[in-house]
């Protein structure tokens, strides 16, 4: 079962999402409402917490989301399936689903920070040096607070720490292609959850179920799966890669299909 005292740390900024508050129990079928006044998210928003679901969306898709939602299992809704069968209705109006999200949160008695002392706090004339399409997760110079590993004078791993209202910080990661497997991202996560708890507020973080090492990463340090989302953007439709990761170091990973059983419809991202 879910940790009740980590859902209570976000419990409102996931009703900010939804527009009203979360259910107390789960019903046979989700719970639907309006997306909320001012939402900046596309215009839909699924939450998943156990066995409890709750959607905002808007008022005019209802009708035809009631009837996918009548007819697939959480399970499936949240999950691949599930993003292609709401964009059925979505994608009408330019709205595209992405998901399913599984989100992690922290306190003090969950937390179990790494110490590194490779990691700095990044100053002003350091954030400005920053290529933001390397550490593109790391959203933009304006994050409350920058945690980098340098190696020589390359930056190799950030981490940034933004405001999701709330008391909630969330926290993003990235360290550069040949750099992975060393401990650099936990080490910047570390120092960013650390300082998070230092200002009184709440770590928060998201690493999908297919990006296995950020997954690990995250659980290692105390992050726990709290809740999944399904989340909206207008633009196009975007699926997930192949999963990240090994289940083992130098264990071979193998194609289930042949390449040619590949989708040749997917196009390769143009930005």
């Amino acid at each position: 079962m879910i940790d009740k005292k980590l859902i209570d740390k976000v419990r409102p900024k996931i009703e900010a999402s939804l527009g009203y508050p979360l259910p107390e129990q789960a019903v046979d079928s989700p719970s639907l409402g309006a997306t909320p006044e001012g939402a900046d998210n596309g215009g839909f928003f699924a939450v998943r917490i156990d066995d409890v679901v709750a959607i905002s969306a808007r008022p005019e898709w209802h009708d035809k989301l009631r009837h996918i939602l009548n007819d697939i299992h959480p399970d499936l809704l949240f999950s691949v399936a599930g993003a292609f069968e709401i964009s059925r209705v979505t994608l009408l109006d330019g709205v595209a689903i992405w998901g399913p999200v599984p989100c992690y949160v922290a306190d003090e008695s969950t937390w179990k920070p790494v110490n590194d002392p490779r990691v700095v706090k990044l100053s002003k004339k350091q954030v400005g040096e920053i290529n933001w399409s390397i550490f593109w997760h790391c959203v933009s110079p304006k994050s409350l607070a920058h945690f980098g590993i340098y190696e020589g004078e390359q930056l190799v791993a950030l981490s940034t720490v933004n405001d999701n209202g709330f008391k909630v910080y969330e926290i993003g990661v990235d360290t550069v292609q040949g750099s992975q497997g060393q401990g650099q991202g936990t080490a910047v996560v570390s120092a960013a959850g650390d300082w998070i708890l230092e200002q009184g507020a709440t770590p928060f973080a998201s690493a999908a179920d297919w990006n296995i090492a950020s997954g690990r990463n995250l659980r290692r340090l105390g992050l726990t799966y709290t809740y999944s989302t399904l989340i909206s953007w207008k633009g196009k439709f975007m699926v997930p890669p192949q999963p990240i990761g090994q289940p083992l170091p130098d264990y071979a990973v193998y194609d289930y299909y042949p390449r040619w059983a590949m989708n040749k419809d997917i196009l390769e991202n143009p930005d």
